[in-house]
């Protein structure tokens, strides 16, 4: 009896020690597998892409592949990529992953830009923030043009410096007004600052140039505006004067052609 339960031990431990050795075996094959899996397709995922379209994904796509086809997936690294993208102006943040053995995963929130500030040939997007980065692409938003007070570098990327940014702030907030608005999002196409440091807008439709002062008051200037168009241009027409002035309280002050 003794030597039967003895016997019965040791097949038992015998099946267990050659089911272990299978399983390690079959792991060990996987984990070889899996090492020597080649990259064959790069998804690049830009998850705001109905908010904001600042980032090129076919450019993002050809650079990926360059980095990533033909490479072993676990040679490929990683967080290199996310900080090469994360130094891109226009990417928040960027998570680059493998979700299978031959495909490199890259998904990027977007910065969204709301104004655009040209001085000479440097060019900078600023988002509702006021983080300031170069222009890569062409987004429609209100350009400024004029005596731009910034005085960063071209390459410049980051919050507002602190000698410009009451001033990026103040532009800021006075584009974020504008993007709130349908109307006047559609309408303002572009700001110029005069030598004085007076806003000056500009539609798209033909009429006068608009001088708003300062980036301040917004509301009372803009309802000022909306009184115009709806209750004086209608009776003036377009062509009869050259420029409205909105920076003085309660008035407006129309200066004929």
């Amino acid at each position: 009896m003794i030597k039967k339960i003895l016997l019965t031990s040791l097949i038992v431990l015998f099946s267990a020690g050659l089911l272990g050795c299978w399983f390690y075996f079959v792991g060990s094959m996987s984990a070889q597998g899996r090492g020597q899996a080649v990259c064959r397709n790069v998804e690049v995922i830009l998850l705001d892409s109905l908010e904001s379209a600042i980032v090129d994904r076919a450019e993002v796509t050809r650079q990926m592949e360059k980095a990533a086809i033909g490479r072993r997936t676990v040679a490929i690294d990683l967080d290199s990529i996310e900080k090469r993208l994360r130094a891109r102006g226009e990417v928040m943040s960027a998570q680059v992953f493998t979700p299978d053995e031959g495909t490199l995963a890259v998904e990027i929130t977007q910065r969204k830009p709301i104004i655009r500030f040209e001085k000479g040939s440097r060019r900078w997007y600023a988002d509702p923030e006021g983080y300031l980065f170069p222009v890569t692409n062409s987004v429609d938003v209100p350009i400024v043009t004029g005596n731009i007070p910034i005085h960063a570098d071209s390459t410049y990327r980051g919050a507002a410096p602190e000698h410009d940014r009451e001033w990026i702030l103040g532009m800021v907030s006075l584009a974020r007004y504008i993007d709130e608005r349908p109307f006047l999002r559609r309408e303002i196409a572009q700001i110029d600052i005069a030598g004085d440091g007076d806003i000056m807008l500009y539609t798209r439709t033909p009429g006068p140039a608009i001088i708003f002062g300062d980036y301040g008051d917004c509301e009372n200037k803009f309802t000022k505006l909306e009184t115009w168009w709806k209750n004086i241009l209608p009776e003036v027409g377009e062509r009869k004067y050259r420029t409205i002035n909105l920076k003085y309280n309660n008035q407006i002050i129309c200066k004929q052609l």
